[in-house]
């Protein structure tokens, strides 16, 4: 990568480079007068900052919790529009789970408890994520890891959800979503995402692909008619409780109306296992603060950053629609 956005920024110098994508690149920094290190996602200002960056930063403004990596703040480079947020050092699940060759029920349970909170948290903020999957969860680095969501780049309000686009991650995704089906919801889409991402944690591999695909031309849609149908096989080869494959039967179930909701999930006795003190009343207490952002900037304020990032001059589509995302949250 090798830029070097932060050069002589007043309050953030670069440690390392992080990652780099086809949104734009990320840098561990520090923050120069209280140590404190955070991750910043740099995009390049002009036509690369979209309605799905727009929607992402105001969304996840609005989100403070323990299991959301916290939004800091977002300003102006030279070049770049900048997000940053807290730094997670345990890397992401997915690279969690590969060195791994899939965690024992006992780990694969205490991250999905963890999902389960953060995911509800959001939608009981009327925010649903859509694109739900082990790549956009991350660990903190503590001895026993806790899980941070991450990214919000598809996420909408809930008033606002309807797929009129297939946004997400093929693996993860709903059976409602691929067949546009009047009966997507948001949310109930979210909890399919989140079952994916448990039987991947467990069997390291995802439900509805087969190995024997692997040189078969037509696998995508051989695996897409699995995921329409619900059609899955636990592994022989690996151990896991029947308790814990019936939460997986009923969360995998291709009739979102028939899909447990995420209550149901929480109501289940596998999930209900070890589930540490305080944590059902976690998201109560978090809901109190919904009418302050993560960081110390207002919507307006991060409006203004956002639209002199675009490059607005006056109303124009664009404009309005970044006060409807506002209006949203």
């Amino acid at each position: 990568m090798g830029e070097q956005p932060l050069a002589g920024h007043p309050t953030y110098q670069k440690v390392k480079d992080l990652n780099a994508g086809a949104f734009g690149f990320v840098q561990l920094a520090q923050n120069k007068f209280t140590g404190e290190l955070v991750a910043i996602k740099f995009i390049k200002r002009g036509s690369n900052i979209n309605k799905y960056v727009t929607r992402e930063i105001i969304n996840h403004s609005h989100l403070l919790h323990p299991h959301i990596v916290q939004f800091k703040e977002v300003f102006l480079t030279k070049d770049h529009l900048a997000i940053a947020m807290e730094y997670a050092a345990g890397g992401d699940m997915f690279q969690h789970v590969k060195i791994r060759g899939g965690l024992d029920e006992v780990e694969a349970r205490w991250f999905f408890q963890q999902l389960i909170i953060g995911v509800d948290y959001c939608h009981k903020m009327g925010v649903v994520n859509r694109d739900v999957k082990l790549e956009n969860t991350l660990l903190d680095g503590s001895k026993r890891p806790l899980l941070k969501i991450c990214d919000f780049g598809y996420s909408k309000s809930e008033r606002d959800s309807l797929p009129k686009s297939k946004v997400g991650t093929p693996g993860y995704t709903a059976p409602e979503v691929i067949s546009n089906s009047a009966n997507y919801n948001g949310k109930t889409a979210d909890v399919w995402s989140c079952g994916v991402m448990l039987f991947v944690m467990l069997f390291c591999e995802y439900p509805f692909e087969r190995t024997a695909d692997k040189d078969d031309p037509d696998r995508f849609q051989r695996a897409v008619k699995r995921i329409l149908n619900a059609e899955y096989d636990i592994p022989d080869c690996i151990p896991v409780s029947a308790e814990c494959q019936d939460l997986l039967s009923h969360i995998l179930v291709a009739d979102p109306a028939k899909r447990y909701t995420i209550e149901q999930i929480q109501q289940h006795p596998w999930y209900r296992v070890d589930l540490p003190p305080g944590v059902i009343h976690m998201n109560e207490q978090c809901l109190l603060l919904k009418d302050h952002t993560a960081g110390y900037q207002t919507p307006e304020e991060i409006a203004r950053v956002v639209r002199e990032a675009i490059g607005l001059q006056g109303v124009d589509e664009e404009d309005e629609y970044i006060d409807e995302i506002i209006d949203e949250v």
